[in-house]
């Protein structure tokens, strides 16, 4: 079997000490085939010197410098946009590679599950490896980490996607990540698309990357808190058919989200981005990607069946 093409696909701004790591632990790969595409979102410390020094002395890296801050979304896709790999790695700027082996053992995992679209690996703490650091599944975490099961989403810090798979489940050419979500969310669109176009996402532990950043969906800024409440009037208008999952990914969530930002002093973000969400919603359903209501009972289904992962 021929060996594929990676493409590891990194988004920076500002935080240059974490980005070298992540470069290093990316150059250190024993993979022979894969490229190094780094988007930097309008730095203004030292990172774009370093990325111009860094491009010109490896032709495997590959640099894109954007104006402003385009979030990790659309800075995403204009890398994937150039992106020559069969597979494309998704990892964040304060992650890093923690083997030289873990291209060899990705390209492994995509051999043995051939309709995986999109497999997620285990994000580990930084400093404390035996310690996860995000667990985006419905599993009992300590009971499936060291299990390889399929799931119905995955983390977007550390990710890889079959590349034919991906455009496929565009959202409009070139849009493989939504590029409104900015950061928020941005997982979950991809996972139901996916889906809808026969695509499977799996867990894996083959992978163990360690990443500096703690749980960051829950950390409950009044600027996440904003994109957040947005988001669910996104995901309804680019997803969800109505009725199917309103009560469920809508209705629950948003109450939820109303809990949290009140419990944290962001009410006033949560209703502004609830408000941002109603223009939103009407500017996503012009994609029209919404996915058939027996996609909605699929992604329900491996919800739940996550649950019982590692059960006797």
């Amino acid at each position: 079997m021929a060996v594929p093409t990676v493409s590891i696909i990194i988004i920076t701004r500002n935080r240059l000490s974490y980005l070298k790591e992540c470069i290093a632990s990316a150059l250190s790969q024993d993979f022979p085939n894969f490229e190094i595409l780094i988007g930097d979102n309008g730095s203004t410390d030292e990172t774009v010197g370093y990325l111009h020094q860094l491009a010109a002395s490896d032709p495997r890296v590959k640099i894109l410098l954007y104006e402003k801050n385009l979030g990790s979304c659309e800075g995403r896709n204009r890398l994937m946009q150039i992106a020559t790999g069969d597979l494309w790695f998704v990892i964040d700027d304060d992650a890093f590679f923690t083997s030289a082996n873990d291209l060899s053992n990705c390209s492994a995992e995509f051999d043995k599950l051939p309709r995986a679209g999109a497999i997620g690996f285990t994000v580990v703490n930084a400093r404390d490896h035996s310690t996860l650091n995000l667990w985006m599944y419905q599993a009992e975490p300590e009971r499936a980490r060291h299990l390889t099961f399929r799931s119905a989403q995955f983390a977007s810090c550390a990710v890889c996607f079959r590349a034919q798979a991906l455009k496929e489940a565009s959202f409009a050419p070139g849009e493989f990540f939504v590029n409104s979500f900015f950061y928020s969310w941005d997982e979950f669109p991809i996972a139901w698309r996916l889906l809808e176009k026969g695509w499977e996402c799996w867990y894996s532990p083959a992978l163990a990357i360690g990443h500096y950043g703690s749980s960051t969906i829950d950390t409950p800024t009044a600027h996440r808190v904003g994109l957040d409440a947005k988001s669910v009037g996104q995901f309804a208008g680019l997803i969800l058919p109505f009725p199917n999952g309103w009560g469920r990914y809508v209705i629950r969530l948003s109450l939820w989200m109303v809990k949290r930002a009140v419990r944290t002093r962001t009410l006033a973000a949560a209703l502004k981005g609830f408000l941002n969400g109603i223009p939103a919603f009407w500017f996503e359903r012009k994609k029209r990607s919404k996915v058939r209501p027996a996609t909605v009972r699929q992604f329900i289904a491996l919800v739940e069946a996550e649950k019982l992962v590692g059960k006797a």
